[in-house]
């Protein structure tokens, strides 16, 4: 594994449920790792140095120094504080755990002894977000021969895809369907990154 995050509840992925719909397809809402990653430890409370001292210190070191753009905690203890601080107000986060081989790298490792179910795989572009919410949960119509193949939490069981995906990605950015993602080869890229849970 190369660590956790906070996430929001996939049902509750959004900063304001007024103006930003929550990515659903029908029944099935995405539930990879750009869920408002620690929105709720990060917070109004944080940057007004309203959070707690000890909370504070189990923030240090989350934040990516790397381009990745993916923030992890390799503390289970921690970690689960940091959800526990970050539903104070209301449940509406839950703990994920993450692995890719690319992360290895820029990540390091870590063994969990917890077992994990692992919900799929999440699409990537490395500093910028998910291309599976900004792309076919967002415009439906132009991936309709990628719906079938998302699983029930909105992720891709088979990383094999992700080529294939992300060529369709570009395709859609060029006709202004998808957001663009920055070239690869200029210290990004795109990656398969699985996306679980911890077994209780």
């Amino acid at each position: 594994m190369n660590g956790f995050a906070v996430v929001r509840l996939p049902n509750l992925n959004y900063v304001d449920e007024r103006r930003q719909a929550c990515p659903v397809i029908g029944d099935v809402y995405y539930s990879g790792i750009k869920r408002l990653p620690w929105t709720d430890v990060f917070d109004e409370d944080f940057y007004r140095h309203r959070m707690p001292e000890k909370i504070r210190d189990l923030t240090v070191g989350i934040t990516s120094k790397d381009f990745s753009g993916i923030d992890l905690c390799q503390n289970l203890r921690a970690a689960q504080e940091l959800l526990h601080y970050s539903n104070r107000n209301s449940v509406a986060n839950e703990l994920v755990v993450v692995r890719s081989d690319a992360l290895n790298v820029v990540k390091g490792c870590i063994e969990v002894e917890q077992s994990v179910e692992w919900m799929g795989f999440d699409f990537v572009a490395l500093g910028e977000w998910s291309l599976i919410e900004a792309g076919l949960f967002r415009h439906q119509d132009y991936y309709e021969n990628w719906l079938p193949l998302v699983n029930r939490f909105g992720l891709f069981d088979d990383p094999l895809l992700l080529s294939d995906y992300v060529a369709t990605y570009q395709e859609a950015a060029a006709i202004a369907k998808s957001e663009p993602i920055a070239p690869s080869g200029e210290g990004f890229g795109q990656l398969a990154i699985e996306v679980g849970r911890l077994c209780s």
